[in-house]
């Protein structure tokens, strides 16, 4: 189960030289099926079909230039990563700042909701008054009234001035004078408290409204406050998210290019060996020339020596055997044995994980896993999403077999196998859930996500 970055994929990312990067697979994909076809010198050396020396040097130079090229994207990836690290690690500071500003503000809400409680209760305390002060003022009015009726009742101020004038002595009138003068300042003092509580029932009401009205106000602008506090976080929240799921696909087209490194790697590995077969197959004829040159003047000398005039000595140009390959298949089936035994857990296609390009043989951990059909071994390693893996290119089929999450592997890069030999165990490494064998097939050379419907081909 290899893991699905094809949506990180469909973004054209551009690489170097403005070249989108999806164009630069599918050129890499062309110059790894002409280089994977080179296999076949490893099988038929000196056969009329093998590459010329000069052919090898460019395919090598090819896959040395794609190399570059994707070292460059890698590397560049690895810049995107960084810069969205750096983005993600700012929005978490921003996060942590806004959280305790959304903290510090429910604080004050609380505080505020108990003032708006303490006033409210001050309120009421400030009603009781209120309406106590009522009943003095209502008594206060009583006592006024009850007074104005008894003056009017009686004569008024000629009473008074009867109980002035009836002083027996002038001590007696300085005494009823200071009587009357307090009367008279009693009723003064009645008036002017009930001025003055009047005066305070009006300010303490205005007071208490003033008050509750502001602590509502604030009370309002903490909690709007408070929402676009939230609604802040809310976008740095989901920024975070898309920050998170840019990064997993630029992870996954990292780990693309490090798997595509990784096989041009092999690949380039595999043309110089056919270079050095090459080398050695041209030193070759060159001697076998050269023995042909020497025993052809040796012939030519003992016919001179014995004037024999036939032609016994006239050089034969040596035969090239030539071997019919099997026309590759066009999809059909039959090409292909059955890499395993068990039974398929997941078919080709569309499933939950994503696009699968191959399918799943689930069988118990070391069941033997084997070549599908004869080629060489393109490919022999481990690897985060395939585990242990093998390739295998078939020159005379164009196609190429992949054998992932295997516990062990029994073969190694550039081995020529037959169809049958064991290449290693069933397993579950890699990114991979439950012993299974994944198996793919390729036309021409392995591509990512190039993987074709092995039922095709199988027997």
């Amino acid at each position: 189960m290899e893991i699905n970055t094809e949506k990180a994929l469909s973004r054209k990312c551009k690489g170097r030289k403005g070249k989108p990067f999806l164009e630069r697979r599918s050129l890499l994909s062309v110059t790894l099926a002409a280089t994977l076809a080179l296999g076949g010198l490893f099988i038929h050396t000196g056969d009329a079909s093998a590459s010329t020396l000069d052919e090898l040097q460019g395919q090598k130079s090819d896959i040395q230039n794609q190399k570059s090229i994707i070292n460059q994207s890698i590397t560049e990836k690895d810049g995107e990563i960084s810069n969205i690290n750096n983005q993600q690690d700012t929005l978490l500071e921003e996060m942590k700042k806004l959280e305790a500003e959304i903290a510090n503000t429910d604080q004050k809400i609380t505080e505020k909701e108990s003032e708006i409680v303490a006033t409210k209760a001050e309120i009421e305390r400030l009603k009781a008054e209120i309406e106590e002060l009522k009943q003095r003022i209502e008594k206060r009015n009583e006592v006024l009234r009850e007074r104005a009726r008894n003056i009017q009742q009686n004569g008024g101020s000629v009473k008074i001035i009867d109980v002035l004038l009836g002083a027996g002595s002038f001590g007696d009138l300085i005494d009823r004078i200071s009587a009357v003068t307090t009367l008279v300042s009693a009723d003064q003092k009645i008036l002017e408290e009930q001025q003055a509580d009047k005066e305070q029932l009006e300010s303490d009401q205005q007071k208490v409204e003033t008050e509750l009205n502001n602590l509502e106000v604030m009370l309002k602008e903490l909690e709007d406050l408070k929402a676009n506090l939230k609604t802040q976080n809310a976008q740095k929240k989901k920024l975070s998210e898309q920050l998170a799921e840019q990064k997993k696909h630029i992870e996954g087209e990292k780990m693309s290019l490090e798997e595509e490194a990784k096989v041009l790697k092999d690949q380039e590995a595999i043309i110089q060996k056919a270079i050095n077969g090459e080398k050695a197959r041209i030193a070759e004829e060159e001697r076998k020339r050269e023995e042909e040159r020497q025993r052809q003047a040796q012939a030519q000398a003992q016919a001179q020596t014995s004037n024999q005039s036939s032609d016994s000595g006239q050089a034969s140009s040596p035969s090239q055997s030539s071997s019919g390959s099997k026309t590759p298949s066009a999809g059909g089936s039959g090409v292909l044995n059955w890499p395993a035994s068990g039974y398929i857990s997941s078919g080709y296609g569309g499933r939950s994980l994503g696009q699968h390009f191959g399918i799943d043989i689930a069988a118990p951990k070391g069941t033997p896993i084997y070549a599908a059909a004869s080629g060489v071994v393109t490919r022999s390693d481990f690897s985060s999403s395939y585990g242990n893996v093998v390739y295998v290119f078939h020159p005379e089929l164009n196609l190429t077999t992949v054998y992932a999450h295997m516990s062990a592997r029994s073969v190694s890069l550039g081995q020529k196998v037959n169809s049958g030999q064991k290449l290693g165990a069933v397993g579950n490494t890699g990114h991979s859930f439950g012993n299974h064998l994944h198996f793919e097939v390729h036309r021409g050379g392995w591509s990512y996500h190039g993987g074709l419907n092995p039922m095709g081909f199988l027997k």
